[in-house]
């Protein structure tokens, strides 16, 4: 088994939460400080508020941003744009009136992050490269990574920053499982 496919193989065992959606890829708002300071922070909660509600903007600027990209640099898209999804949580959960937010994903279909690396059915990667497994030469590769996803998120990063940063200035962006390349 490649280093891909055992990789495709572990994100099915994590991170799969039901039939049909997809493969959820998140980064996270944290902070040195503990659960009693997110708790003070919470009882204004007009600022909560707002908060959420510039997060679920910036992940909807987001969620546009990667359809566009997929459009861009795919061209016989049939059901990844449509599968793209974002799901916010409160430490696991859906958020409830005054929670704050504490991650942001994006969900696809597996074909996403088999488009993004360029692998599939006899190709796998190596380092950087895409190789055939197939015995044929090597200079018949025809795929190559499409990456529609990293780039796009890693332009929207700052933004995020920003609003975090306006909010509680004390808590940062673990983006450790956003980007599919790392």
């Amino acid at each position: 088994m490649g280093a891909n496919a055992e990789r495709m193989a572990g994100y099915g065992r994590r991170n799969r939460r039901g039939r049909g959606e997809g493969y959820p890829i998140e980064l996270y708002i944290e902070g040195d400080t503990g659960l009693t300071q997110q708790w003070e922070r919470q009882q204004d909660k007009e600022a909560v508020a707002e908060f959420n509600r510039k997060v679920r903007a910036w992940g909807q600027t987001v969620n546009t941003a990667l359809q566009t990209s997929i459009g861009k640099m795919i061209t016989e898209d049939k059901t990844l744009s449509a599968s793209l999804r974002q799901n916010y949580r409160h430490w696991g959960k859906v958020p409830q009136a005054g929670q704050e937010i504490t991650s942001i994903g994006f969900a696809f279909e597996e074909a996403g992050l088999y488009v993004h690396l360029g692998v599939g059915r006899g190709y796998n990667r190596e380092g950087s490269a895409v190789v055939s497994t197939k015995k044929h030469n090597r200079d018949d590769i025809k795929r190559h990574p499409k990456p529609w996803f990293d780039p796009v998120v890693e332009k929207h990063i700052p933004d995020l920053e920003k609003i975090v940063t306006d909010y509680c200035g004390e808590l940062f962006i673990n983006t450790t499982r956003i980007l599919i390349n790392r």
